[in-house]
């Protein structure tokens, strides 16, 4: 989203970011030309944005573009108040999400919750990221009519230094945040079968601090499976040092129960690293044999078979390396953000001529 708040301040728009306090922040500051406000805590952020929507925008914006349901903790509930057009971004259905990261007796309510918050923003125009999730969100309330496609995007400096040369190393990297639905266990769970075709190979786990009781776990799985020696961790790292580990490797592990996208997806294939991604991982994302290798979700054999081919089919590394570069391609951020550009004028120029 703040990627394509700089392309929409690029393109001559003004754009007012409303986003939640951290330690050390300015409460007002303007950042690449984006006006951002910040206010309270992530708990109080749904109530706080509507006394200042009140107090600030109401009437001064033509369009407001919010975060349905997702990183905010507490749904901001956007289209009870606000009057000009909403754009909704709606990631994915979070139901196997709930399943995998939270205790059971919270999945009933958090789906309900999701539900609620599908219905408030049901006649809004919502942004989905592949054509399975527009197919899907029906199925959460969303009219059929006001779902669009608009995928995610990788800046143009990736696509321009591309990858640094073919990677030899038989060399691993899982990269996101650590929290369970993401499912790094499942490569590590995986490695066993991978060291005994391939003795050398090696696991980089890669990302930020999520979830640190989460992270233990998986050093414990990691000592009790003996494989201290084959896989690594690598935490907060830069852009430049996250591009040079993907240059480093020779394929990504995408494990994860479900997922909107996966921008990680992007940035390893602009490294010509291709994926092996689960079935929670949307087609529109990860194609067969085009950027990567697919497999079920949960079947840890047929993830390492798949990590086992790129490591050690020359041709197919080849194959599925070069043709990854040339996927990434067709995401990069000028296209995609033009297109969404035209969503949210499209979005104002239906409300004014009703008005």
């Amino acid at each position: 989203m703040w990627e394509r708040a700089q392309f929409l301040t690029q393109q001559g728009h003004t754009v007012t970011v409303v986003a939640s306090r951290f330690p050390g922040a300015a409460r007002s500051e303007v950042i690449d030309g984006i006006q951002v406000v910040r206010l309270g805590g992530i708990l109080s952020l749904w109530l706080r944005t509507f006394w200042y929507y009140i107090r600030h925008c109401r009437n001064r914006f033509d369009a407001a573009v919010v975060e349905g349901f997702g990183g905010s903790r507490i749904p901001r509930f956007a289209p009870l108040y606000v009057k000009e057009p909403v754009i909704t971004e709606w990631h994915q259905i979070h139901k196997a999400l709930f399943e995998a990261q939270y205790p059971g007796l919270l999945v009933a309510p958090l789906t309900l919750l999701e539900r609620v918050t599908a219905f408030i923003h049901r006649d809004t125009i919502v942004v989905a990221r592949t054509d399975e999730w527009r197919e899907a969100f029906p199925q959460l309330g969303f009219r059929r009519e006001n779902v669009v496609v608009v995928p995610a995007c990788i800046g143009e400096d990736w696509l321009r230094e591309g990858r640094a040369g073919q990677v030899t190393e038989p060399r691993i990297v899982w990269l996101g945040r650590f929290l369970q639905y993401k499912c790094p266990d499942h490569v590590i769970q995986a490695m066993p079968q991978i060291i005994r075709q391939v003795p050398d190979a090696q696991l980089v786990l890669a990302g930020r601090h999520t979830d640190r009781t989460y992270e233990q776990k998986l050093v414990e799985l990691i000592r009790r499976l003996d494989l201290e020696r084959h896989v690594t961790f690598h935490f907060d790292l830069t852009d430049a040092e996250k591009r040079d580990l993907l240059r480093s490797c020779r394929v990504m592990a995408l494990p994860s129960s479900v997922e909107g996208f996966g921008i990680v997806v992007l940035e390893a294939n602009a490294c010509g690293v291709p994926v092996v991604a689960s079935s929670g991982v949307p087609a529109g994302a990860v194609r067969h044999g085009r950027n990567g290798l697919r497999y079920p979700f949960g079947d840890q054999a047929a993830l390492a078979a798949g990590l086992i081919e790129i490591l050690t089919d020359e041709a197919s590394y080849r194959r599925l390396s070069a043709s990854s570069l040339a996927s990434a391609g067709e995401f990069g951020f000028a296209e995609v953000c033009g297109r969404y550009e035209k969503v949210i004028r499209d979005a104002v120029a239906a409300r004014m001529a009703t008005v």
